[in-house]
């Protein structure tokens, strides 16, 4: 699908095509991380794939709608990856929470200023991500969910924005 927005052509993605390059690039998840396929929900409009290892999970998701690809990272609660509930409460902690966030505190950037669509083409957009996945949530991925704490405030804080908007 081609949309004309201005001087801009944006073309988005088909779902089947973006799940076989999402497979393809983040197959490193299960040979370094010991990750499994634990779900995935591919339809025309969106494509989810939940990978877990013993301690961490990850999901995976892009929509056609937002033309963006989400990574988010789960504290497992007894082997098992659970969303939050909302509302957002302030008194319980985040169990999942978005790559994005964890990138920003550790690079200590701004939310507000964070390039939330970095890259000029999908490639480097999946390529991004995994960058910042090795580098920025490593620690995430063996297990050490030290940051979520840190995270935690900024995270409620934007999904509250969200919430109440």
């Amino acid at each position: 699908m081609v949309i004309q927005l201005l001087n801009y052509r944006v073309i988005k993605m088909n779902t089947k095509v973006m799940e076989k390059k999402l497979r393809y690039n983040f197959a490193f998840l299960k040979q370094q991380y010991e990750f499994r396929e634990v779900s995935n929900v591919i339809d025309k409009d969106y494509c989810i794939i939940k990978l877990q290892n013993d301690t961490t999970g990850i999901s995976l998701n892009y929509e056609r709608r937002e033309d963006d690809i989400n990574v988010y990272l789960y504290r497992l609660i007894h082997g098992v990856m659970i969303d939050d509930k909302i509302p957002i409460s302030a008194d319980i902690p985040l169990n999942c929470i978005d790559l994005r966030y964890v990138v920003v505190l550790k690079k200590g950037e701004n939310i507000t200023d964070y390039d939330w669509k970095k890259g000029t083409s999908y490639d480097d957009l999946i390529q991004n991500i995994i960058y910042d996945l090795k580098n920025y949530a490593e620690d995430i991925l063996k297990g050490n969910f030290d940051v979520f704490s840190k995270v935690d405030a900024m995270a409620k804080k934007r999904r509250l924005q969200w919430q109440n908007s």
